[in-house]
Protein backbone atom coordinates (compact mmCIF):
# COMPACT_ATOMS: atom_id res chain seq x y z
CA UNK A 1 0.00 0.00 0.00
CA UNK A 2 1.15 3.69 -0.84
CA UNK A 3 0.04 6.57 0.95
CA UNK A 4 1.82 10.39 1.52
CA UNK A 5 2.53 10.18 4.97
CA UNK A 6 3.83 13.99 5.31
CA UNK A 7 4.31 17.22 3.38
CA UNK A 8 6.63 20.19 4.25
CA UNK A 9 6.77 23.85 3.38
CA UNK A 10 10.38 24.78 3.88
CA UNK A 11 11.40 28.37 4.11
CA UNK A 12 14.39 27.48 1.16
CA UNK A 13 15.91 24.13 -0.47
CA UNK A 14 19.12 24.34 1.76
CA UNK A 15 20.67 21.35 3.00
CA UNK A 16 19.97 22.34 6.71
CA UNK A 17 16.42 22.53 6.16
CA UNK A 18 16.04 19.57 4.61
CA UNK A 19 17.84 17.67 7.31
CA UNK A 20 15.45 19.30 9.56
CA UNK A 21 12.55 18.10 8.16
CA UNK A 22 13.48 14.41 7.60
CA UNK A 23 14.70 14.59 11.10
CA UNK A 24 11.04 15.76 12.46
CA UNK A 25 9.56 13.14 10.42
CA UNK A 26 12.09 10.20 11.67
CA UNK A 27 11.62 11.44 15.22
CA UNK A 28 7.52 10.49 14.27
CA UNK A 29 7.94 6.90 13.58
CA UNK A 30 10.45 6.42 16.05
CA UNK A 31 7.67 6.93 18.50
CA UNK A 32 5.69 4.01 17.08
CA UNK A 33 9.37 2.01 16.85
CA UNK A 34 8.85 1.64 13.01
CA UNK A 35 11.01 3.23 10.32
CA UNK A 36 9.67 3.43 6.77
CA UNK A 37 11.52 1.20 4.66
CA UNK A 38 10.51 2.63 1.03
CA UNK A 39 10.64 6.35 0.47
CA UNK A 40 9.60 7.70 -2.68
CA UNK A 41 11.17 11.67 -3.50
CA UNK A 42 11.16 13.40 -6.73
CA UNK A 43 14.98 13.48 -8.37
CA UNK A 44 16.25 16.53 -6.21
CA UNK A 45 19.88 15.57 -5.49
CA UNK A 46 19.57 16.47 -1.76
CA UNK A 47 16.63 15.05 -0.90
CA UNK A 48 18.00 12.29 -2.02
CA UNK A 49 21.11 12.42 -0.12
CA UNK A 50 19.50 13.54 3.11
CA UNK A 51 17.10 10.35 2.75
CA UNK A 52 20.21 8.12 2.96
CA UNK A 53 21.76 10.19 5.59
CA UNK A 54 18.50 9.86 7.91
CA UNK A 55 16.73 6.77 6.92
CA UNK A 56 20.20 4.56 5.85
CA UNK A 57 18.27 1.61 5.83
CA UNK A 58 14.78 3.09 3.63
CA UNK A 59 15.12 2.21 -0.33
CA UNK A 60 14.89 5.53 -2.21
CA UNK A 61 12.90 5.04 -5.16
CA UNK A 62 12.40 7.63 -7.46
CA UNK A 63 8.54 8.66 -8.51
CA UNK A 64 6.50 7.19 -11.59
CA UNK A 65 4.70 10.80 -11.90
CA UNK A 66 8.20 12.62 -12.35
CA UNK A 67 9.99 9.33 -13.96
CA UNK A 68 7.03 10.31 -17.16
CA UNK A 69 7.12 14.18 -16.47
CA UNK A 70 10.61 13.99 -17.48
CA UNK A 71 10.13 11.38 -20.09
CA UNK A 72 7.99 13.45 -22.05
CA UNK A 73 9.91 16.20 -21.86
CA UNK A 74 12.96 14.73 -23.54
CA UNK A 75 10.98 12.33 -26.11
Amino acid sequence: MTFSATFSYLEGEHLNDVVWALECFRDNFLKCDALPRVIVTNRDLTLMNVVKTVFPKSTNLLCRFHINKNMEAKM
